[in-house]
């Protein structure tokens, strides 16, 4: 699996579907979203999707927020929830799904929560 510098880890899951996961206690900032975008963008030469695997408590600067999901290619995130109280999508990306028409929807990390994530996310591609 793919590691970027600020501790990401990329897992190729599908031919355009790719889960993230970030370590424990990053705050991203708006250059680890673009070293994020530029892996991305080179990797995935059509349209792809992202599974958001928050299995690791971390937060985002507000420049990075504005940032994230901005990839033109990319069409859908499913952010998967460890915590189920904190299942909700951060404001920035709720502002950016509106602005970019990004499909955004989160689901319990759960067995059958993934495969839902999954299946939503193959069929957001079509």
């Amino acid at each position: 699996m793919p590691r970027l510098s600020f501790g990401c880890t990329i897992n190729h899951l599908q031919q355009n579907i790719a889960e993230v996961i970030v370590d424990s206690g990053i705050e991203l900032t708006i250059e680890m979203v673009e070293e994020l975008d530029t892996y991305l963008d080179t990797y995935y030469p059509g349209s792809f999707a992202l599974l958001v695997n928050k299995k690791n408590p971390y937060s985002y600067t507000y420049e990075a927020q504005l940032c994230l999901a901005s990839l033109e290619k990319q069409k859908a995130i499913a952010v998967l929830y460890h915590d189920l109280r904190q299942e909700q999508i951060p404001p920035q990306f709720d502002k950016r799904r509106k602005m970019d028409n990004i499909k955004i929807k989160s689901f319990p990390a759960t067995q059958l929560g993934t495969k839902k994530a999954l299946d939503w996310l193959t069929s957001s591609l079509i």
